[in-house]
């Protein structure tokens, strides 16, 4: 049987992290979950100021048999999006435990949620590498809503395009806070969320994130100094796991390819740390960044399907 344990970000992260190298490895396939978005759950400086009880999204899953013992290994994890959408990962050696993991989450829901019976909506996704999950839903009653996003990796092998910045135009990293307003104002013409919910102080707590490295947080500039674009790999030290995360250019030049000058010097500065894999996930269908992906050599595209059912 399975059972649900409590996450502490400041006890259990280096153990979730493992595990969800370990998922990898055994798989050779990105599913569902990183490292780093365990991680981005507490620094993440686009997403409300973190506190104790968001470690309640966050859940790690054992053997019922074997909680007492804390050196017990880690079968799944899951984490819990705000509208009740679930990223799940599950050790292959464990996938017969998936049904029961569902249907626990859909108890705790309901017992979260009474008010709302017979309205409340729970979301779960399915890759096209894991048909058992998409057998398990469907034996659940999901509907399955179509596909919804990718997961991209960028093979190892792939050479890095050479790029052309327009004349004028540098690159460079974020030099702390003395760049915060800038920084916020471009990324906030491309992402309205991230100018509502960001601050400097949530910037400068981002920065403390073992994932955040000054380097590979970069911006285009204009020769008259203003941020024209902007683009973000996150690097996990502990796995070597890299992501593309954040990626824009200002609405007035977006007739120049500062995207893709931005990224191929990004991954050129990403070589340094040796990565075991380099990704975008979640990323929506119908992102134009998709081409810009493509193009600069994330190759290996891994379809996501979402999956709903009311409770």
């Amino acid at each position: 049987m399975l059972s649900r344990c409590s996450f502490s970000f400041d006890n259990d992260l280096n153990e979730v992290r493992d595990f969800l190298l370990d998922v990898y490895r055994e798989s050779s396939v990105l599913h569902y979950l990183i490292p780093i978005k365990i991680e981005n759950h507490k620094y993440g400086p686009c997403g409300t100021s973190y506190t104790r009880k968001d470690d309640e999204d966050i859940s790690i899953w054992k053997l019922k048999e074997k909680v007492a013992d804390s050196n017990s290994k880690i079968i799944a994890v899951s984490h819990r999006g705000s509208a009740r959408n679930y990223h799940i990962e599950i050790h292959p050696q464990y996938k017969h435990f998936e049904r029961d993991l569902f249907l626990i989450l859909e108890k705790i829901e309901q017992e979260r949620n009474p008010s709302l019976k017979g309205e409340l909506r729970l979301i779960h996704y399915t890759v096209t590498t894991d048909p058992v999950r998409r057998t398990t839903l469907e034996e659940l009653n999901y509907q399955d809503l179509g596909l919804h996003e990718f997961n991209y990796i960028r093979p190892k092998e792939s050479s890095i395009p050479n790029y052309i910045l327009p004349q004028g135009f540098t690159i460079r990293n974020i030099e702390g806070n003395d760049d915060y307003s800038a920084y916020i104002d471009v990324v906030g013409s491309v992402l309205p969320h991230c100018r509502e919910n960001m601050s400097s102080e949530k910037f400068a707590f981002m920065r403390e994130a073992e994932f955040y490295h000054p380097d590979l947080n970069l911006v285009a500039v204009t020769a008259d100094g203003e941020f024209a674009a902007f683009c973000t790999f996150r690097f996990d030290p502990r796995t070597k796991i890299a992501e593309l995360e954040l990626l824009g250019v200002h609405p007035k030049y977006l007739h120049l390819d500062l995207k893709t000058a931005l990224v191929c010097e990004g991954l050129e500065r990403l070589t340094k740390y040796q990565p075991n894999m380099v990704c975008v996930v979640e990323s929506d269908i119908h992102d134009e960044n998709n081409l810009i992906y493509e193009a600069t050599g994330f190759s290996r595209k891994v379809p996501m399907n979402m999956w709903a059912k009311i409770l």
